[in-house]
């Protein structure tokens, strides 16, 4: 080799490396307004038969699926943006059809053609995750929620029915704990409970709450409810807690209530399992609850009882958004009547939900 080019080669292997760059990698950019917001949808249908009771009677203990036959239980549609970063707004609306409709607006004789709005409030995102909401919204009380596709078990417990509200029209704060994975603590104002329809008076009710979510799907949430609604003379109290946990296929779930309004009380407690089988493709679920109302609080005022419920259902998922229901349940009062001449009543219902 040249003596020339040796020398070449030996200076450039001496040569100092260039210098690499060590600005910090930038944040990628907020998201927009429009990356946030989502558009969905859902419709729940039933054919539901009373083996204790004539079809055109309603069923007893339910909380939607009240009517025996083919029915439109609730159709929905919700828009939903929520705040991209801190000091930014965002908004949640649900609009429902149908017999559920009826019952969020406490009409005594449901139908399809009925329209509600189930929540619709606007959210205000502030820096440590604090957000506020200012509007109507669902309870954050119970281990079940309104729409069916998203609980266990078709129809739902007599304490999702009687124990808790559906709704409050107020102002409420969440934010999470620092330093507690998974911890946060909401503060809520109202009206009373599922107010309006009732008249709106100078009585507020106030409401705190803790929630965990942890591994395996481990969820805790312990709720307080204290104040005076519209309409009573009484403070009323409401406490309500819910533990879930899964363990692989198998999901448990624990759900307790108490409540007292003056010198009148009521308690329940619920229990629910699930089991996926067969990779998902089938589930089966049961529930068993117990419902004391002694003195006449909540379910046929003012006549007090006690009542037992035990459900066994099955759904088959079909594809991500669409789910087919088998449900069995049996209800039964210590005392009176369920269905004539019975303190019982036995329900086979099937149901069809879609979503998007």
């Amino acid at each position: 080799m040249p003596t020339r080019i040796v020398a070449c080669l030996m200076v450039m292997s001496l040569a100092p490396l260039p210098a690499v760059s060590e600005e910090a990698p930038q944040p990628p950019p907020a998201p927009k307004w429009y990356d946030t917001f989502e558009l969905h949808g859902l419709v729940d249908a039933y054919y539901s038969a009373n083996l204790d009771q004539a079809q055109g009677t309603p069923n007893a203990l339910r909380a939607f699926d009240l009517t025996n036959g083919f029915q439109l239980s609730y159709a929905k549609l919700i828009a939903q943006l929520t705040p991209p970063k801190p000091f930014s707004a965002g908004f949640r609306a649900d609009v429902g059809f149908g017999q559920t409709a009826s019952v969020l607006r406490f009409k005594s004789t449901p139908s399809s053609g009925d329209v509600v709005v189930q929540q619709a409030f606007v959210s205000y995102a502030l820096p440590g995750g604090l957000v506020l909401d200012g509007g109507k919204f669902v309870t954050n009380a119970g281990a079940e929620v309104i729409e069916a596709k998203d609980d266990w078990l078709y129809s739902r417990s007599l304490l999702f029915a009687f124990a808790i509200p559906f709704t409050h029209t107020g102002v409420r704060a969440t934010i999470p704990v620092p330093g507690v994975a998974g911890l946060s603590v909401m503060a809520t104002v109202f009206n009373g409970w599922d107010n309006p329809p009732k008249q709106v008076g100078p009585q507020k009710t106030g409401h705190l709450a803790f929630l965990y979510s942890g591994p395996s799907s481990t969820t805790l949430t312990l709720n307080a409810f204290y104040g005076r609604n519209p309409s009573e003379n009484d403070e009323r109290l409401l406490l309500d807690g819910v533990a879930a946990r899964s363990f692989g296929p198998l999901s448990l779930n624990v759900n307790g209530d108490y409540g007292r309004l003056g010198g009148a009380s009521y308690w329940g407690i619920s229990a629910m399992a699930r089991l996926a089988l067969a990779r998902d493709r089938l589930r089966v679920g049961v529930r068993g609850e117990y419902l004391d109302d002694s003195d006449g609080l909540q379910v046929a005022p003012p006549v007090g009882n006690r009542y037992w419920e035990g459900t066994l259902g099955l759904s088959v998922p079909l594809g991500r958004n669409t789910e087919l229901r088998l449900e069995g349940r049996h209800d039964r009062a210590r005392r009176g009547d369920l269905t004539p001449g019975h303190r019982y009543q036995t329900t086979l219902q099937a149901a069809a939900l879609a979503w998007f």
